[in-house]
């Protein structure tokens, strides 16, 4: 007896109803609501990333559209339809791939087509997938049909590219945003799968899972299948980190403090050489510094949270203590510079990792350099601080000369006038030269020149 074919999560865990769908709440309640009202429309476009449910919701509609006994708004499941449908077997359900079929011919069938009732249920519905790459004459010759279409009939488009769609298409149809899935929500999603399926896991683990899906459910399945697969059913931090070539936040804290040192920038050199010796991917490693130099600017300045930064919290709490002696004008130079070396790292297309290593090493050098030569506002704010500092010097200078002046009016007074009956009268003190006293100490004694003796 042959063991049963194993499905792919992706397979396993597609929807089967509008609630287990992860996220596109907004469009969802839409479509649920004019099922409810008998208002479907006779054409949708669905406009969104990949992998966040566009296909899987229109096969939900169409289901629950043809569904027999539908339960609390939601196909049930069983009946005939439902089941063709979920088998992918339904001569009312007819999906397209419009990047293969994108001819003016296939349309042409198609606008034969609708005119034909439905085999067994209400409607005939047709599902365009990657409608974008059909060509301008396809385009003209699906809006007639669109225009007037049969009351059979239901168009559910899906796209990547919302643009590269005529307005003549999208007058004539309803739009469905779908957004990318939250990374708290991936993360959720998929330790809710890892108990299902009895993986071991742990926080980190399931954080760089849901972090490589980006946002797109059907590429979190694909990876967790593929994880669990090098793993042997361990999704831990390190086995995944060491899986996805992450060379870990360690090694990027310890490049930020080497290139920013006075005398510890020599290190930044090492640093690249044993990622280079590591045979990791330099430019993956070039692009997560520039992430986590932006990380730098976001923490710093309190502009953080949990989503936007996409780093496990042990890693953001190591990221935090590391801050303190930086200020934010230093953080926004050094990851300007840092997101401009790859720029011209992705610009080059260098041919294998040794000629990226020399163009890091070479950046970075120049970069060091650049940030430890006198800037114009560096070069202003200590001329100020020295300003600061003479009027100090001059302040106090003036205030010893001052008592020095009056220690000696009390010193030089006549003996006499203690013993006198008559009141004595204040003589004012003279006026201080303050400009040849600060001339005295700070630029030395001003001597005129014609009253030098002849030699």
């Amino acid at each position: 007896m042959s063991e049963e074919s194993h499905l792919v999560f992706a397979r396993k865990y597609r929807p089967q109803l509008f609630k287990e769908v992860v996220e596109q709440k907004l469009a969802i309640g839409a479509l649920m609501n004019a099922l409810k009202n008998n208002r479907v429309g006779h054409a949708y476009i669905f406009f969104g990333p990949r992998g966040v449910g566009k296909t899987t919701i229109a096969r939900l509609l169409a289901k629950r559209l043809n569904c027999e006994s539908p339960e609390d708004n939601e196909p049930c499941n069983k009946c005939k339809s439902c089941t063709e449908i979920m088998k992918g077997n339904s001569n009312d359900v007819l999906e397209i791939d419009a990047a293969s079929n994108r001819g003016i011919d296939n349309i042409r069938d198609l606008r034969e087509n609708v005119k034909f009732s439905p085999m067994g249920g209400r409607y005939k519905i047709y599902i365009i997938d990657e409608v974008h790459m059909l060509t301008d004459q396809s385009f003209n010759a699906l809006l007639k049909t669109l225009e007037e279409p049969p009351h059979h009939v239901v168009f559910i488009l899906a796209t990547t590219e919302y643009h590269k769609i005529p307005e003549t298409i999208l007058s004539r149809c309803q739009d469905f945003v779908f957004k990318k899935v939250p990374l708290p929500n991936l993360q959720s999603y998929v330790e809710h799968l890892c108990k299902i399926e009895n993986i071991d896991y742990d926080s980190d683990g399931i954080f760089w899972v849901a972090k490589k899906g980006d946002g797109s459910v059907r590429d979190t399945l694909s990876f967790l299948e593929q994880a669990v697969t090098f793993t042997d059913g361990h999704i831990t931090g390190k086995l995944i980190g060491k899986m996805i070539g992450y060379q870990g936040v360690d090694v990027q804290i310890e490049l930020f403090k080497s290139i920013l040192g006075e005398k510890t920038f020599h290190k930044s050199f090492q640093t690249i050489e044993k990622v280079y010796n590591e045979g990791a991917d330099l430019h993956k490693f070039a692009w997560d510094f520039v992430e986590f130099t932006h990380a730098l600017i976001l923490i710093k300045e309190n502009l953080a949270d949990r989503d936007s930064l996409n780093y496990p919290i042990e890693d953001i709490q190591k990221i935090t203590k590391e801050l303190e002696p930086y200020n934010s004008e230093i953080l926004t130079l050094l990851s300007e510079k840092i997101y401009t070396i790859y720029e011209k790292l992705m610009y080059l297309k260098l041919r294998n990792s040794f000629e990226m290593k020399i163009f890091i090493e070479i950046s970075i050098r120049k970069l060091i350099f650049d940030l430890n030569r006198p800037s114009v506002a560096g070069v202003l704010e200590k001329i100020h601080d020295l300003q600061q500092l003479l009027q100090k010097e001059g302040e106090k200078f003036i205030a010893s000369a001052a008592t020095r002046q009056a220690e000696q009016t009390v010193v030089t007074k006549p003996l006499h006038a203690v013993t006198s009956d008559k009141p004595e009268i204040e003589e004012e003190p003279e006026d201080i030269d303050m400009e040849s006293i600060l001339k005295d100490k700070f630029l030395g004694t001003e001597v005129d020149s014609s009253k030098l003796p002849e030699i």
